[in-house]
């Protein structure tokens, strides 16, 4: 029976297949062109006709390309002005969302588009029915030397991966002095999960608090490993933004910053225990995961043998779609809560431990220290000196300790020197014209009240 198909349909019909194949997967902006997989990067029309050729050959072998499907493609996906969005390159409104759930790569609004980041994991189109934790449970009970903490990031991640257009309010932090713990392994089973084209693995959180953050801001799951935040810091007061508010200022170069929603889930790794963290800290479950299989453990042979069997069950995605289909389907008990994390009630070890050398700690102790000693004013190079070698903490935490402690700084010169130094002054306790005042206290010279509690010459007050 023969094709009664004319050559001039059947490349119509080529172009129309191809169109569609390829016209959500560059976007327009400015007369630039952009790959969804590299926003960042300006394509020229040739740039773009000749990756999407080569798309063809590669996607589409079948596809006997000559000049009239050439031409007519591209003038189908770039000059014609037409209706059939699916068929053509839309203009690009400079937007990025991460819509999990969503399998449009491109979100239609107003005319322009934005480019959704996310993207199904490929392991979820195998139709696969099992489900079965297999030796990823083994792993975990290793891991994990406590059930409860090993329930809760469970839990975790199963309510994560179950409601995945959503946000957690907190994050695992997980910790071991002992390297070869198995956490960049764990980070792999969650991000094999998740998708690997949906994770953003960085070291610390240099990328994740720099100025152009939309990479990893537009990822839905963002791994920091070997973290280390400074107490008080801007890194960390926009880390617990990230975490917890799922609207964020997101900044890509070139383009003005806008505040876009962010459904992130964070997972924070180090071998340095995060004494950093503010006391009744709700925002990370710190996980003390150091056990005997670690690196130099006495059962370090049996665990390396162990995370050797775990990499080649993520190789395959049969495996990967099974995890997956268990932890969619396990309970999430009603005294979980994704959305806040009751530290007080459920505490980790390490937490409790961590709460005993917390900030508010040595907040507490400077306090006791100093009413000790009847001080009620202070040169703040006796106030560091007054805090390293007293409380063992560090000097760079002193103008928050004595600002938790409301004590207020002034400018004053003494010992003959010409230049200010600062002086801290207790609450309820000012200077004027030289003079120290306060509540039940005999006015007294700046000069001498400081000759009696640190040797010092003369004092000038800065007016």
């Amino acid at each position: 029976m023969s094709d009664n198909t004319s050559p001039a349909t059947n490349d119509q019909t080529q172009i129309a297949m191809l169109a569609k194949s390829y016209g959500n997967q560059i976007v327009r902006r400015d007369n630039k062109f952009y790959d969804l997989e590299h926003l960042g990067t300006p394509l020229s029309r040739v740039d773009v006709e000749m990756m999407i050729l080569n798309r063809i050959r590669e996607e589409h072998p079948q596809v006997k390309l000559n000049k009239e499907i050439f031409k007519g493609l591209f003038q189908l996906l770039i000059d014609k002005r037409h209706t059939d969005i699916d068929r053509c390159f839309q203009v690009w409104s400079g937007a990025t969302v991460c819509e999990p759930g969503n399998p449009n790569r491109l979100i239609m609004k107003r005319g322009s588009v934005a480019a959704n980041t996310w993207s199904v994991p490929e392991y979820r189109g195998l139709k696969i029915n099992a489900a079965e934790l297999g030796v990823i449970e083994e792993f975990f009970r290793l891991f994990f030397q406590n059930d409860h903490d090993r329930e809760r990031v469970i839990n975790w991640l199963a309510w994560c991966l179950q409601n995945e257009d959503q946000k957690p309010s907190w994050a695992p932090f997980l910790f071991s002095r002992g390297k070869g713990t198995g956490k960049s392994t764990t980070c792999r089973i969650f991000a094999e999960l998740f998708g690997v084209q949906n994770t953003v693995t960085q070291n610390n959180v240099a990328k994740l608090t720099q100025q152009f953050n939309s990479t990893v801001l537009t990822s839905k799951l963002v791994i920091s490993e070997e973290t280390q935040i400074k107490p008080g810091s801007p890194q960390s007061n926009a880390i617990k933004t990230f975490i917890t508010d799922p609207f964020v200022l997101i900044e890509r170069k070139g383009m003005e910053a806008e505040r876009a929603k962010q459904c992130c889930c964070f997972v924070f790794t180090s071998n340095f225990s995060p004494t950093w963290m503010d006391e009744g800290e709700r925002r990370y479950l710190v996980v003390d995961v150091n056990h005997e299989g670690r690196s130099g453990g006495q059962r370090a042979n049996e665990f390396s043998d162990l995370v050797g069997r775990v990499h080649r069950f993520l190789d395959e995605p049969a495996n990967v779609a099974r995890l997956y289909n268990a932890l969619m389907r396990r309970p999430i008990p009603e005294t979980f809560n994704a959305k806040a994390l009751n530290v007080a009630d459920h505490p980790t070890p390490i937490m409790q431990r961590l709460q005993q050398t917390s900030r508010q700690t040595i907040v507490d102790q400077l306090e006791e220290l100093l009413n000790g000693r009847g001080l009620v004013v202070l040169p703040e190079a006796n106030v560091v000196e007054f805090v390293r070698t007293n409380l063992n903490a560090n000097m760079n935490q002193t103008k928050h300790l004595m600002d938790d402690l409301e004590w207020q700084k002034a400018k004053v010169k003494w010992g003959g020197k010409d230049f200010a130094r600062a002086i801290w002054v207790k609450p309820g306790f000012w200077i004027e014209r030289g003079r120290i005042h306060g509540p039940d206290f005999e006015p007294v010279k700046v000069t001498e009240y400081l000759e009696a509690n640190d040797p010092a010459t003369e004092v000038e007050i800065i007016t």
